[in-house]
């Protein structure tokens, strides 16, 4: 059976795979912060 991506295009893969979750946990981090801040 033959692989769908080779090993570079993995490679990529998982770059922009790891990058789009730090920018995630980012974003959740800094909606957090400002949930701390806004008075209900």
């Amino acid at each position: 059976m033959e692989q769908p991506f080779d090993s570079e295009d993995l490679a990529k893969r998982r770059t922009a795979s790891r990058r789009l979750g730090w920018l995630i946990a980012a974003i959740a981090l800094l909606l957090y912060v400002a949930g701390l801040f806004i008075k209900r």
